[in-house]
Parts: structure tokens; sequence; C-alpha cells
């Protein structure tokens, strides 16, 4: 791969240069994409960790972050500075984000196994609920399919670890509205067996 330019007059903007003009420029989408990932100077993980968060779905961080390099890099040469460099990479990031997911589907839909995101967290409910590695592969597809309202319960109250009363009230909802949401998107990720979600969300058996 090659190597970002060293010099100091590429490597740093002029006072009146904005900061992305350098980071994008070069001869070469490897060029730029090597810049990309080596630093992150343009703060896409962060921008995709806002968007797995913001969509309340199961998708690898890293993934999403290399994919959205690529994009980027791909089309720095055509961007100019309209839209605004957040509003551009914002949909870079949601074009690889809807890139990846519509490729995992398609995995399911033709018969393949899906690798799941490694995430502790998730890891430890399927552990829990004895969702073994290749169901639950094709338990995130399910489950980037479902209403986002069961999505954003089961993010924000199991994976973000809310206390129910508390996610409930800042989300206007009602806590039977939301234990029939993360009900739902259980049955998405593959959990079949009967389950007193009052219990578990105190900390029951299966508490992960």
């Amino acid at each position: 791969m090659d190597r970002p330019p060293t010099s100091a007059a590429q490597s740093n903007p002029t006072p009146d240069e904005p900061a992305w003009k350098v980071v994008l420029a070069g001869k070469s989408p490897r060029e730029i994409l090597a810049r990309l990932v080596e630093g992150d100077p343009l703060g896409l993980r962060a921008r995709c960790e806002l968007r797995v968060r913001s969509q309340a779905v199961l998708l690898e961080v890293h993934g999403l972050h290399l994919r959205s390099a690529a994009h980027v890099a791909r089309h720095a040469p055509g961007y100019a500075g309209a839209p605004s460099i957040d509003v551009w990479l914002g949909e870079k990031v949601r074009r690889a984000a809807q890139e990846l997911l519509q490729e995992a589907a398609e995995l399911v839909a033709a018969g393949a196994i899906p690798e799941p995101p490694e995430d502790e967290r998730l890891l430890a409910i399927a552990d829990a609920f004895g969702i073994a590695p290749e169901s639950l592969g094709r338990g995130c597809v399910a489950f980037n399919r479902a209403p986002y309202e069961a999505r954003a319960a089961f993010h924000g109250i199991v994976l973000e670890g809310h206390a129910l009363e508390t996610w409930c009230e800042v989300n206007s909802t009602t806590t039977e509205r939301a234990i029939a949401a993360l009900r739902t998107a259980l049955w998405a990720l593959g959990v079949r067996e009967e389950l007193d979600l009052d219990e578990w969300l105190r900390g029951g058996e299966h508490d992960a």
C-alpha cells in the first residue's frame, strides 16, 4: 500500500486551507486510503459508531470503518467542498452501512452463513441463550430487518445497559411497549425459549 506524503508542506494545511483538503489530496485512491486509515484524520470511526448507534443495527464497526474509508478514498477526487465535509462523509458512511447490510442479507438468502459482529456483549447474550455462532450470524440479519423500535430497545436496554424505566422515559414510551419491543428483537436474534423479561432485566439467570 502506498504510504502517505510526509513532508510538512503536504501534511499540514495552510491557515486558509480546510484540513480535509490535505487528507483527501493524493495521486491515487490507495494513497488517500492509507492516510484515512492511519490515524483516522477525518474521524471516520466515530462517524461509523454513531451510525450504528443511531440506526440501532448489529454491524461490526471495524468493517464499516474500512468500507467507509474505501468509499471516501474512491470519491475524494470529485469532492470540492460541497456539500459540507460532514454531510459528505456522513453519506459515505451511510452508503457503506447499506452495502454491508445488503451483502449479509444476500448471503443468508443464498444459504450461506454471515459472520456475526465481534461484540462481546452480543456474544455473551448468545451464549446465555444457547445461540450457536452460525445461528447468530443469521439472527443479526433478521434483527437488522426488525422494526426500529425493537432494535433501539435492544441496543439501549441490553447492549448499552440503560435501566428500563430510564430508557422508557428518555424515549417517551411505556415499559410494556419496551418489553414487547425487546421480545421482538430477541425473537429475531433466535431466542425461542420462554423468557421472563422482568426477571431477566433485573439480573436473572439469563443476565449477560
